[in-house]
């Protein structure tokens, strides 16, 4: 009872971490993570990550970063696993315009967002430095739910994104103003993120100046078609 009481915090996206990280923020009060592979190479690692671990969800995709890296069935290998694996979601992809071979980006971008509507599982996005084409694919497909992973955007981005079913995950107080309450999440993007690990959730929750149960709540509402 005590254990379930004190896991009052989350941490909506990370990678693959020891799991001794994940059960030193169990000792924190941290109870649920969403674990993201990167690259394909990564997928089962991140699913034997959740048979091990208590309180792990987790996503496929293929990062825009190493889109080069990935087999020519990759598709195919990706659609087998979320069908395997029900509760398991898409990331953490996106577009990056800091990175080489933009339009092949799209075209994964595409393919993974295509799974995602078809398989009904939500997204965690990366974007940077491509808003304007993000908002552009992200119109051909409404109905996916989808979280900007460390959310960097202004609020004219937010309003733009708020015609889709969009959460936001940040690490910064700067950002918080302009996003709705109710789709405000927050994440250690372990184990590169700024803040350290996600045992460091809860301070930054308290840095943030952030309700933990009303942060639970946008949790739920993001995994409620789980």
């Amino acid at each position: 009872m005590c254990i379930l009481k004190c896991m009052r915090y989350f941490d909506a996206h990370l990678h693959i971490v020891p799991d001794k990280v994940l059960m030193q923020a169990h000792e924190n009060g941290v109870g649920t993570f969403i674990c993201n592979a990167a690259k394909q190479k990564e997928w089962q690692d991140v699913l034997d990550v959740s048979k091990r671990v208590l309180g792990v969800w987790t996503c496929l995709g293929i990062h825009p970063w190493y889109i080069n890296e990935a087999t020519s069935d990759w598709r195919i290998q990706l659609e087998a696993l979320l069908i395997e694996n029900p509760l398991t979601m898409i990331g953490e992809i996106g577009l990056d315009k800091k990175r080489p071979f933009f339009e092949e980006q799209k075209r994964f971008f595409k393919e993974q967002l295509k799974l995602a509507q078809k398989l009904k599982r939500s997204v965690h996005i990366h974007c940077v430095g491509a808003w304007s084409e993000m908002i552009q694919i992200l119109s051909q497909y409404p109905d996916v739910k989808v979280l900007f992973h460390r959310f960097n955007g202004d609020e004219f981005v937010v309003q733009k994104l708020r015609f889709f079913n969009s959460f936001f995950s940040v690490m910064e107080k700067k950002y918080i103003p302009v996003i709705p309450d109710y789709r405000l999440l927050v994440e250690s993007d372990a184990p590169d993120g700024p803040i350290g690990g996600p045992d460091k959730i809860p301070a930054l929750v308290q840095a943030l100046e952030l309700n933990p149960d009303y942060l639970n709540q946008n949790l739920r509402l993001f995994l409620d078609d789980r």
